[in-house]
């Protein structure tokens, strides 16, 4: 490779750097546990701001200050035995039968799906949890266009998710 390609490769590559990282390194970001079950996440406060909390103590839905995106963040029972592989298929028809999905990851305990359609975009991701009775997940929903805003802030919030430790 020539230098002088290596140095434009490299230059460009700091730029994309500059402009997505700043917008989610900047945000300030605050540590929801929740207190029944013990699953918790860290979120960008300064772009989300609670609209609901669960009676139940399960979970809250997180609004963005501009009306945009949304986060819900819970956990539920897992009264129909599900197993990741059955959970995600039901969460795809169910939940996201109007979306493209693009991404689809599962592990022996998790799963994760992401897609498009209609102008949003959403990702969810959930974990099994106290031997697969409890099922603990986030699933963040935005706009298209603001894509380059909310795919660092999912990576944060995938991230730091972690499943629950009370049954």
């Amino acid at each position: 490779m020539s230098q002088p390609l290596h140095r434009s490769r490299l230059w460009l590559l700091l730029v994309a750097l500059s402009v997505a990282v700043p917008a989610a390194a900047a945000e300030e970001w605050q540590t929801y546990n929740n207190e029944r079950y013990g699953f918790s996440l860290k979120y960008p406060s300064s772009v989300f701001a609670v609209e609901r909390t669960a009676e139940a103590g399960d979970g809250k839905l997180f609004v963005a200050k501009d009306g945009e995106a949304r986060l819900l963040v819970g956990s539920l029972r897992n009264d129909s035995n599900f197993t990741p592989a059955a959970y995600q298929a039901y969460i795809a028809r169910n939940s996201y039968a109007d979306y493209r999905i693009s991404y689809r990851r599962r592990g022996g305990s998790w799963f994760a799906l992401s897609g498009e359609g209609n102008g949003r975009i959403f990702y969810e991701k959930a974990m099994f949890s106290c031997a697969g009775q409890r099922i603990d997940s986030f699933a963040l929903i935005y706009p298209a266009h603001q894509r380059r805003v909310f795919d660092p802030i999912v990576e944060r919030i995938e991230d730091t998710f972690r499943s629950g430790s009370k049954c």
